[in-house]
């Protein structure tokens, strides 16, 4: 069994490989590309492509023998797409197709598991997001993602491959001060509350926005790659992310770290930051339904998020 990992060298790409070896057989191979590895597992079940996507040689040596199960999380995230158009596209939209159209050639027809975004909604808001809401996208990276979403199921109906786009929300807690991602101060802030350091949120009170543990992240891209049930034509699904206000956020906070997070962190709406991240109550029926799963609570939310990262862990 081989599996081909974009991105794999990111903060859910190297999550993810933990989470496969623990499954894994001593004949699965993983193939894990990214521009670079910086806590590599040791494991010689795992071969390292270092490069980038938009690399003729990258891209050939990832397709060399055909893969069993594709991940496909290589992405220009954040303030990076927005800062450099060129490279955005270049990144999330060209060579997605170049992946894309290099394993329609192979034949093989594998599991194609894409990692959307939650991204592919913006303002003006509904009251509330389901299934049945149209996407808007508010930025190039929103619309590169849903481009491919709409290329993966025409691949898909056609036979050359067997895909499933998931959109994922804010994923968290990322590596403290994260200088690509906007939604940085979401996982910014349970460092500041371990390190007993004042901490502005950048949203009111009151607002919410979408969240999920990387814990639960990498439980959903495995469970679409193993997914044997029947699958629509349709293959994009908004993932059923927790919606949380921030005041709440701060109030579990304090349950976990103590008394003093009440003291230190405080919210201050940003416009700028609030017109992408204020967003409505989630409803994710169809994703439920085939099994994929969220943080039920915010207290859920927190102990999967300490759980997967010792710098966060009391003591």
């Amino acid at each position: 069994m081989l599996t081909l990992i974009t991105g794999a060298g990111g903060f859910v790409g190297s999550a993810l490989i933990e989470h496969l070896l623990r499954d894994a057989g001593p004949d699965d191979r993983i193939l894990a590309s990214d521009l670079a590895f910086h806590q590599a597992p040791v494991d010689p079940r795992v071969q390292h492509v270092v490069g980038g996507l938009t690399e003729r040689k990258v891209l050939e040596q990832l397709l060399s023998h055909p893969a069993d199960t594709v991940f496909h999380l290589a992405t220009v995230a954040g303030r990076q797409s927005v800062d450099d158009f060129a490279l955005g596209k270049a990144t999330n939209l060209d060579a997605t197709i170049e992946l894309l159209e290099g394993i329609r050639r192979q034949g093989h027809s594998p599991r194609f598991v894409f990692a959307s975004s939650a991204a592919v909604f913006s303002s003006p808001w509904p009251v509330e997001i389901n299934d049945a809401t149209l996407p808007n996208p508010g930025i190039s990276y929103a619309t590169h993602k849903l481009v491919c979403e709409h290329l993966i199921n025409d691949y898909s109906r056609a036979g050359f491959l067997d895909g499933l786009a998931l959109r994922l929300p804010g994923i968290i807690a990322r590596p403290a001060g994260s200088q690509t991602m906007l939604s940085a101060f979401l996982s910014d802030v349970f460092y500041a509350a371990r390190a007993h350091q004042p901490f502005i949120l950048p949203m009111a009170a009151d607002a919410g926005t979408w969240v999920m543990s990387v814990k639960a992240c990498v439980e959903n891209l495995a469970h679409a790659a193993r997914f044997t049930g029947e699958l629509p034509a349709r293959r994009n699904w908004t993932l059923p992310a927790l919606y949380v206000q921030m005041q709440a956020l701060i109030d579990a906070l304090a349950e976990f770290y103590g008394e003093h997070v009440h003291g230190l962190i405080t919210c201050e709406g940003n416009s700028a930051v609030e017109a992408i991240f204020r967003q409505p109550p989630l409803a994710a029926e169809g994703a439920r339904q085939l099994g994929f799963i969220g943080d039920d609570s915010v207290q859920m939310l927190i102990q999967n998020v300490i759980s997967a990262n010792p710098a966060l862990t009391l003591g």
